[in-house]
């Protein structure tokens, strides 16, 4: 028998987010501006996938949500009494470790977009995840608004070990924020792909590939925080809700997280999950296939136009060498800017 499916079709005005106090006077933002779309244009096109790439899909029906509905996710295998499940709040911390290029610019970027391949690591318990994204960041006296964007494997979110499309927002302090629209926040737009869509299939190590190409930007008009997959325009976090962003990100980072659980747990017993697809990088990648990587790697400027990064504006940065890694490559065939990163993950804090 078929499954029913794992989100409900809500009104696309009564959808949870509009109700946050915040938003009464909201107007809907339907569509990016025309500003948004020139911004973008050029960066999503996919034409130069060799024999054994594909653009990954998603694993939801083809029709959607009934015109003037959204689809909110509601995870089918997951018991409701889960407690409340906090997100990475950075690395080089106990359990929580990252392999990336991070911005080191000085200017505040207004977006970030990459092509990013996607795989499913294999975690070794529910506690753990694994995830992949683009991260916009913005302090303020001790406080911080964030962003988050990509894909991840999180039992304790998600109640299966499946890579799912995934985002988190915080507006001020980290707990105040949420993953993908377990709170008021995100705004759905778009009437099919939604935030925890699982991928109908992920790259295989030296096989066939998938990669989705991910862009978190903020709207030149609307200064909204958009986020797009390929083509589509998924929705946004309203400028309401993003107190420290309208300037743009001051901090940027792209690539790889994972957690452990680390609570009364002696540091030589912790053991972490999987990164990517399990490999760490080579230094002489040419063909992508052995490990997981992200390519044509853009940001937006202060004036609002999308580029490539440049390796005087990125550093990378592994926290724990032994266990993931990260190569930066300035410029690799017609990957453009593009790094490759992951690793097998176990005893990294001891």
């Amino acid at each position: 028998q078929p499954q029913e499916p794992e989100y409900e079709c809500v009104d696309i005005y009564k959808q949870p987010s509009l109700q946050h106090p915040q938003l009464k006077n909201h107007r809907i933002q339907m569509r990016p501006s025309d500003e948004f779309l020139a911004m973008l244009s050029g960066d999503t096109s996919a034409e130069n996938l060799s024999n054994d790439e594909m653009v990954a899909e998603f694993d939801i029906p083809e029709e959607g949500c009934p015109q003037g509905q959204v689809p909110i996710h509601k995870p089918r295998n997951l018991n409701h009494t889960e407690k409340p499940f906090q997100p990475i709040n950075g690395y080089g911390t106990v359990g929580q470790h990252a392999a990336i290029m991070k911005k080191i610019d000085a200017i505040p970027w207004r977006g970030a977009s990459a092509w990013i391949s996607i795989y499913q690591p294999k975690l070794r318990n529910k506690e753990q995840f694994s995830m992949a994204l683009i991260w916009l960041n913005t302090e303020n006296q001790g406080e911080r608004t964030s962003a988050q964007f990509g894909w991840a494997v999180i039992p304790a979110l998600y109640g299966d070990y499946r890579t799912r499309l995934t985002a988190y927002w915080s507006p001020d302090k980290l707990e105040n924020g949420c993953y993908n629209t377990k709170c008021k926040g995100f705004v759905q737009i778009d009437r099919r792909i939604f935030l925890g869509a699982g991928f109908s299939k992920t790259s295989v190590l030296g096989g066939q590939q998938f990669k989705a190409f991910f862009a978190i930007n903020q709207d030149p008009k609307t200064k909204n925080l958009l986020l797009t997959v390929g083509k589509i325009y998924i929705g946004y976090w309203p400028e309401e809700l993003l107190p420290f962003f309208y300037n743009g990100a001051e901090a940027v980072i792209y690539g790889g997280f994972t957690n452990a659980p680390s609570e009364n747990i002696q540091l030589f017993d912790i053991v972490s999950p999987p990164m990517g697809n399990g490999n760490k990088p080579l230094d002489e990648e040419v063909d992508l296939k052995h490990t997981c990587y992200m390519h044509s790697l853009k940001y937006v400027t202060p004036d609002y136009k999308s580029v490539d990064i440049d390796s005087n504006k990125v550093t990378e940065v592994a926290d724990a060498g032994k266990c993931y890694d990260v190569i930066y490559f300035d410029k690799l065939g017609q990957y453009g800017q593009a790094f490759t990163f992951g690793g097998p993950g176990g005893f990294c804090d001891v």
